[in-house]
């Protein structure tokens, strides 16, 4: 039952934990008792993913290469002095995933890449020295070198990270946020009709095809052309889009990468983020102690990376 209740807390509020086991389980448990079993299961789940040898044993069978993935989600947390503010639950992931075929850049929404082989995810709302001792933690326990590669958005804490972990590596700015920022620039342009829609297909592909360099020739042109009423409002969207891009001019090297037949987005953990974590911390009216999101976190990442079943297995 244990295990159920768990499940059910990882998708769901407690009141629809509550009503699902009355409707499945004819079990009827309070609010509170709900709550308490997750927040020791969730222990549970740590320490036997954490010392379980076929976590480890299947990440270093997997075939491909190991990506490092981040982002991040801001909950709302209710503090010990009673005051409330929104906090980033940042988490990551390990993953690994064989390369494609090669693609140009006019390919890359139709390329097929292949799936990921297997995944460990994990997330928390800590400092970045706690952030940065989990991701060590959890390069040991599934026998992590390197990394291949790192994906995630803008946020500086995410290269920060992935730096002082991992060192030197293939860093990449998720195609998906730089494609974004583009589009935010494109309708301070041109609105939001045709004429936008022909500028932003034909900035991403110089975006994937050339990187900054492309970009900021295009943008050059562009304020060179000016006029009207809209002038100074235009060159501060141009000047933010040009500052973004610019401060992760490394990081676009997306036609390289498409020839390679590697990604060039962090879809596996932008799904966590919006599709399981984010979606279950944030709920309508949603307000948390930063110790009881962890534990649900903890629920929700293992379900995320499947490795559920692994999570009820005992160390040996």
């Amino acid at each position: 039952m244990k295990r159920i209740v768990t499940r059910c807390v990882g998708f769901c509020s407690y009141q629809y934990s509550k009503d699902t086991l009355e409707e499945l389980c004819a079990v009827t448990l309070s609010h509170t008792t709900i709550g308490k079993i997750a927040d020791i299961t969730a222990g549970e789940i740590a320490d036997r993913l954490h010392d379980n040898p076929e976590v480890r044993d299947d990440f270093l069978k997997a075939k491909g290469e190991t990506e490092f993935l981040l982002d991040g989600t801001f909950v709302h947390i209710l503090n010990a002095d009673g005051t409330k503010e929104w906090r980033e639950s940042k988490l990551f992931a390990y993953a690994k995933r064989q390369r494609g075929e090669s693609a140009s850049v006019w390919e890359w929404e139709s390329r097929k890449l292949p799936d990921v082989s297997v995944a460990y995810a994990f997330a928390a709302i800590d400092s970045k020295a706690e952030c940065q001792e989990r991701c060590q933690e959890a390069r040991r326990c599934l026998g992590i070198g390197g990394v291949s590669s790192a994906l995630g958005d803008g946020a500086k804490w995410i290269w920060n990270i992935v730096r002082e972990v991992h060192g030197k590596t293939d860093e990449c700015l998720d195609f998906y946020h730089a494609a974004e920022h583009v589009s935010a620039c494109g309708k301070v342009l041109y609105g939001e009709g045709d004429a936008f829609k022909e500028w932003f297909e034909r900035m991403r592909l110089v975006l994937l095809s050339e990187g900054f360099a492309g970009i900021d020739r295009e943008l050059q042109l562009l304020e060179s052309g000016l006029k009207g009423k809209s002038k100074k409002l235009k060159r501060v969207a141009i000047a933010s889009l040009r500052t973004y891009l610019c401060g992760n001019e490394c990081r676009l090297n997306y036609s390289s990468r498409l020839s390679a037949g590697r990604s060039i987005g962090s879809g596996l953990i932008e799904g966590a983020c919006k599709n399981l974590v984010g979606k279950r911390l944030k709920q309508t009216g949603a307000c948390w102690r930063v110790e009881r999101a962890n534990r649900i976190a903890i629920i929700c990442a293992a379900l995320y990376s499947r490795q559920w079943k692994k999570a009820w297995k005992k160390s040996t």
